[in-house]
C-alpha cells in the first residue's frame, strides 16, 4: 500500500519500462550466475539458457533481453549434482527508463551497445546525461 503515497513525478527505479509497451517473456537462467538484479542485460547461449551479458556478448548475433525481476541462480553445482534452471521474467522489447539497464556486474551501457539494443527493439526514453536544450533567444 505504500506505493499509493509516493511523490507524483518521481521515477521509481524498480520500474524498468518508461511506457507500457514491453514484450515480456519467461527465460531459463543458467545456474551458477549468483544473484542477478532487475535490469540486467541477458543473452541467450547456444544451450538456450540465458546468462548476464558483458560488453563482449552484447552483439547483433546474440538474442538480448532485459531481466524484469531479481533472480537468484545459485552457485555452480558441485561435481555430480544437477543444476536446475531458474525461470525469470524478461523483456525482449520495450522502451526503458534511461539508466536502469546494466551489463553484467553492474557495468553501464555504452553508446555502441545501445545501438545494438535498438536493433532488437530495446530502446530508452531519454539520455539523462545530455545537456538540456536552451530555447531562449540571445541578442536582439
Amino acid at each position: 500500500m505504500s506505493s499509493l503515497y509516493e511523490t507524483i513525478g518521481t521515477k521509481n527505479y524498480k520500474n524498468l519500462l518508461a511506457e507500457p509497451n514491453g514484450d515480456p517473456i519467461a527465460i531459463p537462467c543458467k545456474p551458477g550466475n549468483g544473484s542477478l538484479a532487475i535490469g540486467t542485460l541477458m543473452y541467450r547461449e547456444a544451450s538456450g539458457m540465458y546468462s548476464p551479458a558483458a560488453a563482449a556478448q552484447a552483439i547483433d548475433a546474440n538474442m538480448l533481453v532485459v531481466l524484469g525481476e531479481d533472480v537468484d541462480t545459485g552457485s555452480a553445482p558441485a561435481s555430480g549434482e544437477t543444476a536446475v534452471a531458474e525461470d525469470a521474467l524478461a523483456y525482449r522489447a520495450g522502451t526503458f527508463i534511461e539508466g536502469t539497464v546494466k551489463l553484467a556486474a553492474g557495468a553501464a551501457l555504452t553508446a555502441a551497445i545501445k545501438v545494438v539494443l535498438r536493433k532488437q527493439n530495446i530502446v530508452f526514453d531519454q539520455d539523462t546525461t545530455a545537456v538540456e536544450f536552451d530555447n531562449t533567444v540571445t541578442g536582439s
